[in-house]
């Protein structure tokens, strides 16, 4: 038996053969946007790739760290901590005192060769003196001489044309001629002593020498005494002191940290596939961790592979990077500290910034 349905299409579904078929509600209303939704998140990772591959395009970042300039001062020779003038995190101008060591045998050394020095310079002042005293006496004598010369030629002119006319001896002309000579002798010998006077005498010669080699050797000493008064060689801030009054400290140990907050850099790490933006005068985006932002521009590449300054995880591999060195353009009001890490944005094929 063939049964057969020959029914036209019910376009009412709740109508059956004129009776009215009471459907329950749905348990779950179906909305037709949630297949797009199902959709999307399907496709979430397809997207954050292909994100990632346009934002490389447009942007390139790059990480860095602020450095603020920073120096330690150290003991120049061993010494103890006299005095400390200044507490940490306390800003000092240029050439405000900061600290004072004390070198007891530098110290005496010191005073020694300052006492021998003015010695040698007193004596050398006496034998000046006595040098002068010498050329004015010989000057003197020289005059004299010049004197009794010019009147000994005076008397023999004379006693020649005496001798012509028939009035004076050979034997007076003789004599005067002998005085003269005599004068001529001595006149020559008080010049060559008086041109010796001229010049330094040996016992000068060697006071001064040895008081050249003394003052060779003190500057020395009192180079090293200067060290031991420590002042700010810029404008800037104390951060930390490591000793305390009292306190002994050898050659080379650390007394105090300085930075100088207006001397700002920053270290750039650069991947190095964007070695291309590795130039000097490249213009970047500085971000702080706060949020605020301000520009910069690369002013060395000192040609360094570095480890980057990104923290990994210990599975991760460390990244190298390619370090250069920038200065901000803008004015920042944003506190800088050192070691701040920052964010650093290049403009891809969008341009410059």
């Amino acid at each position: 038996m063939k049964i057969r349905f020959n029914q036209p299409e019910t376009k009412n579904p709740e109508q059956d053969r004129g009776l009215r078929v009471q459907y329950s509600e749905a348990k779950r209303s179906g909305k037709s946007w949630r297949w797009y939704l199902i959709v999307l998140i399907a496709s979430m990772p397809l997207l954050y790739l292909l994100g990632l591959i346009a934002w490389d395009e447009i942007t390139v970042e790059a990480n860095g760290r602020i450095r603020v300039s920073n120096f330690v001062m150290r003991a120049p020779v061993d010494g103890y901590v006299q005095q400390i003038h200044v507490r940490p995190l306390q800003n000092v101008a240029q050439g405000e005192q900061l600290a004072q060591l004390m070198n007891t045998s530098l110290q005496e050394q010191h005073d020694r060769m300052q006492l021998e020095i003015n010695v040698l310079e007193k004596e050398r002042e006496k034998l000046r003196h006595q040098a002068e005293q010498s050329k004015s006496a010989s000057l003197q004598l020289l005059k004299f001489s010049q004197e009794q010369q010019d009147f000994l030629y005076k008397r023999m002119r004379q006693y020649e044309t005496l001798f012509r006319q028939g009035a004076a001896t050979q034997a007076e002309i003789a004599t005067i001629r002998s005085q003269y000579n005599a004068a001529l002798e001595n006149a020559a010998l008080l010049k060559k002593s008086n041109s010796n006077a001229q010049g330094l005498t040996p016992e000068m010669i060697q006071v001064s020498n040895h008081m050249d080699q003394r003052m060779i050797e003190f500057e020395k000493v009192r180079s090293q005494v200067e060290q031991l008064k420590f002042a700010a060689p810029a404008a800037g801030m104390v951060t930390e002191i490591f000793a305390q009054p009292g306190e002994y400290l050898s050659k080379g140990q650390s007394l105090l940290e300085i930075i100088f907050p207006n001397t700002v850099f920053i270290d750039a790490f650069i991947p190095p596939k964007y070695q291309n933006y590795a130039v000097v005068g490249q213009v970047a985006l500085i971000k702080f961790p706060n949020g605020e932002k301000a520009r910069a521009k690369i002013t060395s590449v000192p040609g360094v592979i570095q480890k980057s300054s990104l923290e990994t995880s210990p599975l991760e591999v460390s990244r190298s990077a390619i370090l250069a060195q920038m200065e901000f353009i803008d004015k920042v009001d944003n506190r800088l500290m050192n070691g701040m890490p920052v964010d650093i944005y290049f403009r891809g094929i969008m341009g410059k910034y």
